[in-house]
C-alpha cells in the first residue's frame, strides 16, 4: 500500500463503499468503476502512478469526467492518475464492411470542437490523429503504466488498430489487469450487437490470437456493485496480462485470511 495513501481506501469494505460511490455518476459510471479499481490495484502493488485512457473522445465530456475522477481519488489512493485521450478530431472516418455496422454510424458522427476542448482541459493529454501514430508518441513519453482504457472507438477496425497499438506493448506499460470498458456492447434497440461484428468481434480475435494476454468480461459485477445497475456493467472487461511480472503478486490488505470453525 502506498505511504501517501488513505488506508481505508484498500479494505474490502472500504474500496466496496469507494467503488460504489464513483459508480454513482449518472453519465459515466464505468468510469468511476474504472479509476478506482485500476488506482486500488496500483496501490496494493506500491506503485506511484497509473494511466488512463480514453479511445474516442467525441464532443469531451467523457475525458473531462475521467480528468476529474483522476483528481479526486489520486490523493486518496496514493496514486497519481495521469488522463490521455486519443480521437480523429473530425469525426468517424467512413465504415471498411459489415463489421463496422455501417447500419449504425457514418463518417463525420461525433466531431470535435478541438479548441474548446483544450481550453476546458486542466492536466488530461489529449492525442489528435490516427491511434496508430499517436499511441507511438504516447508510449515514447514515458507514461505511467496503463491500468484504465475506455474503448468507444465505435468500428471493428478502428478497435483492432486501437488493441494493436496499445495491447501489445511490453509489460511494464501495464498493470497487470487493466481495467477496460467497452462502450460499443450494449446500446439502443437498433444497434443489436453480435460477437460477428464490432467491438465484440475484435475481442474475440485478440483472445485467440494473444496466449498470454486475455479480454475477459468481469464476472459477477452487478452483484459487487448492488444495488447499482446499468448497462455498463455488460461493457467492463479485464485485460490479463499473464506474462506480467506482478500478476502474482498477492494484493488483499489483509496479509493472512482465515476462515475459523465457528459454529
Amino acid at each position: 500500500m502506498n505511504q501517501q495513501s488513505n488506508p481505508a481506501y484498500y479494505t474490502e469494505d472500504g474500496l466496496a463503499r469507494t467503488i460504489r460511490e464513483a459508480a454513482s455518476d449518472p453519465e459515466f459510471p464505468q468510469y468511476g468503476y474504472g479509476v478506482v479499481q485500476a488506482a486500488a490495484l496500483a496501490g496494493a502493488l506500491e506503485l506511484p502512478s497509473m494511466s488512463a485512457l480514453e479511445l474516442g473522445v467525441a464532443g469531451g465530456n467523457g475525458l473531462v469526467a475521467l480528468e476529474e475522477l483522476s483528481d479526486a481519488h489520486s490523493k486518496p489512493s496514493g496514486v497519481e492518475i495521469a488522463v490521455s485521450g486519443f480521437d480523429l478530431g473530425g469525426g468517424m472516418p467512413p465504415p471498411n464492411d459489415y463489421r463496422d455496422l455501417p447500419y449504425i454510424w457514418r463518417e463525420g458522427f461525433f466531431r470535435m470542437d478541438e479548441a474548446r476542448l483544450r481550453a476546458r482541459l486542466k492536466s488530461a493529454d489529449l492525442y489528435i490523429g490516427d491511434i496508430t501514430d499517436r499511441a507511438a508518441d504516447f508510449k515514447s513519453s514515458n507514461p505511467s503504466p496503463i491500468g484504465f482504457i475506455s474503448f468507444d472507438l465505435d468500428y471493428y477496425s478502428a478497435t483492432v488498430k486501437a488493441f494493436d497499438a496499445l495491447l501489445q506493448c511490453s509489460p511494464e506499460h501495464y498493470l497487470p489487469r487493466v481495467v477496460c470498458y467497452f462502450d460499443d456492447t450494449v446500446g439502443p434497440h437498433h444497434e443489436m450487437h453480435s460477437q460477428f461484428t464490432g467491438e465484440l468481434l475484435a475481442i474475440q480475435e485478440f483472445n485467440q490470437a494473444s496466449r498470454y494476454r486475455k479480454l475477459d468480461k468481469l464476472n459477477g459485477l452487478r452483484h459487487k456493485v448492488a444495488p447499482i445497475d446499468g448497462p455498463w456493467l455488460e461493457g467492463i472487461f479485464i485485460l490479463h496480462l499473464f506474462d506480467h511480472p506482478l500478476y502474482d503478486q498477492y494484493i488483499f490488505p489483509e496479509r493472512d485470511r482465515q476462515f475459523p470453525l465457528t459454529r
